[in-house]
């Protein structure tokens, strides 16, 4: 059941990914509302995923967070705060170290921070080829 779930969480944050990564005009201007709140959305889908994907896998028994004493003996509640936590300084690139990956945590971790790294690089040649595009028409 857990892997079904998370199964169902990856193909969501691909399905997110996808409108980033793949060819196609947006319909709307270069630095608009709607492109911010896609952006936005984008990283708080990406940041939950990667926290249910560890969350899932600490219930599951496997230790991939350690330091915060709420990742191994916390409520579910604590647990999720503490891997939300950890995925938004992932994502982020901020890593204060309080909370570390271990085992199989450290290679989601490095996909979570690779992701994090390519999304604004995406975003912007998004932008400028829509822009490039939209000059040659």
């Amino acid at each position: 059941m857990i892997y079904g779930i998370m199964t169902a969480v990856i193909v969501c944050m691909t399905m997110s990914l996808r409108a980033l990564f793949l060819p196609g005009k947006w319909k709307y201007h270069r630095l608009s509302i709607e492109n911010f709140l896609f952006l936005g959305f984008l990283y708080i889908t990406i940041m939950v995923g990667f926290a249910l994907v560890y969350l899932l896998l600490e219930l599951e028994g496997l230790e991939v967070l350690q330091g915060d004493r709420a990742v191994q003996i916390g409520s579910f509640f604590e647990r999720l705060h503490t891997s939300l936590y950890f995925s938004g300084i992932t994502l982020f690139s901020v890593g204060y170290g309080d909370v570390v990956p271990s085992g199989i945590g450290r290679w989601i971790a490095l996909v979570e921070a690779w992701i994090g790294y390519t999304i604004p690089a995406a975003y912007v040649v998004k932008i400028v080829s829509d822009w490039e595009l939209g000059k040659k028409s």
